[in-house]
């Protein structure tokens, strides 16, 4: 080898050393080469991002507009997939596709935004299980009570009660529901004038006063007094004595409840109804508001208390000030549930809505095609649950684009409930020949 070969060899490596130090210094503070084509030439070199991700189950596969992301070993001699939670530095900014994929579940799609020298981050994302519906209980279809602590299941048409740990299910012997009420702490259930302990404790009080009449109960824990309403009266039970008063007389009650002292009533006169709020201590009325002609009833939701007349599907939300009781109407609603005290969510026919109390800020969720059977939000994470007739979905609400994704395909879906974890998903379906109570798992 001649002494001018050798020379321009040591030229070559440290021209090479030179290049390869200064791209790879580019790299460690974070740029990188734009190698989109056509080039860019004063965006050659650009301040890169870092995205950190997470997801609900980890090990989840990544792909960014497609690609899948992979972790480069050793110039690229040996590679590995990239897999959830992960910090993945020297994003080129700009729009992002994220697909996450893992066997056995539903894949998730997202658009996420990657900023120059700025950190991004996607952490509250939930892969669903491809699972399939297991069958719980043959019955009819019915509506569903579960308990407060979301730990038991009330059949009204079959008067019975599954156990959602154990899955067991109990009858209770009891003529048709016509009124039912679970205790606070989920123990005991009024059940038309029937206090039922799911325990088989003695409740303590004596109900064989109130007579055959007695109808639309409700139950005061806190005051230990059960309401009901009888020959055109309401009374109450003070169950401490087991004696009976009446409160309310002269009117004629279409509905009725009661809280934090307080009992409201729908009243009809001369053919007007009205909504009435009167002192359940001294019966002294404090408030009355017209309403039209309907067919109503009272809800205790979580947080607050609600009026709805299934005539007309109206929703109204009810203050507990009583010199304006009615705060405001939505209709028409076939459905509602809250969130938290200022947020509520509600579907019609073919949409649901949310609606933000404070700001009386009212947004479309999602339209859909065919009429909504039932709905249930998983509150740990901002996904929402819809039914039809024939097939169960899923949206997450974080996303820009709201894809639902398709969990069951079966017949005659009604009344979906979560359990107390969010975890497994209850309804009734036919699936087959077989009609009754299902569960799905989520995750």
């Amino acid at each position: 080898m001649s002494k001018k070969f050798r020379d321009w060899l040591f030229i070559l490596f440290i021209a090479l050393f030179v290049i390869i130090t200064f791209f790879v210094s580019l790299y460690a503070v974070g740029y990188s080469i734009d190698r989109r084509w056509p080039p860019r030439f004063n965006q050659f070199f650009q301040k890169t991002g870092m995205l950190i991700l997470d997801s609900e189950p980890t090990e989840a596969s990544i792909f960014l507009n497609g690609t899948k992301q992979r972790r480069s070993l050793f110039l690229d001699l040996g590679r590995n997939d990239i897999t959830t939670p992960v910090k993945i530095k020297n994003l080129i900014p700009g729009e992002y596709t994220l697909r996450l994929e893992k066997e056995g579940y539903w894949p998730l799609e997202k658009k996420l935004q990657i900023y120059s020298g700025q950190t991004s981050f996607a952490e509250d994302l939930i892969l669903f299980k491809r699972s399939l519906p297991m069958n719980l209980t043959l019955c009819a279809p019915q509506e569903l009570f579960l308990s407060p602590d979301k730990k038991n299941l009330f059949l009204a048409g079959e008067g019975s009660i599954i156990n959602l740990k154990t899955e067991n299910v109990s009858p209770i012997k009891t003529s048709t529901t016509t009124s039912m009420q679970w205790s606070k702490d989920s123990s005991q259930i009024l059940l038309n004038g029937s206090l039922i302990d799911l325990e088989g404790k003695a409740s303590g009080y004596d109900l064989s006063a109130i007579g055959q009449e007695a109808q639309d109960f409700y139950w005061d824990e806190a005051d230990k007094k059960i309401y009901y309403r009888s020959g055109g009266n309401i009374s109450c039970i003070l169950t401490k004595q087991n004696t009976v008063s009446t409160i309310l007389s002269g009117s004629d009650y279409s509905a009725y409840t009661v809280k934090n002292n307080l009992i409201y009533t729908v009243e009809r006169q001369n053919g007007q109804y009205y909504l009435r709020v009167y002192n359940a201590s001294s019966a002294i009325r404090q408030s009355s508001q017209p309403l039209p002609a309907g067919d109503y009833v009272f809800y205790h939701d979580d947080y607050h208390l609600s009026l709805y007349d299934r005539k007309q599907e109206s929703l109204y939300l009810l203050s507990e000030y009583t010199d304006q009781v009615i705060i405001k109407q939505i209709r028409p609603a076939s459905a509602w549930q809250w969130l938290d005290k200022n947020r509520l969510i509600w579907h019609n026919e073919f949409e649901i809505y949310s609606l933000d109390i404070n700001n009386n800020q009212q947004n479309l969720l999602i339209r859909v095609s065919e009429p909504i059977t039932g709905f249930a939000w998983h509150r740990t994470k901002n996904y929402l649950l819809y039914a039809s007739d024939t097939e169960i979905k899923i949206i997450n609400l974080n996303l820009d684009k709201r894809e639902p994704i398709s969990l069951l395909q079966a017949n005659n879906i009604v009344d979906l409930a979560l359990d107390e974890k969010n975890q497994l998903l209850y309804f009734y379906a036919q699936i087959g020949q077989q009609g009754g109570i299902y569960k799905l798992q989520l995750q």
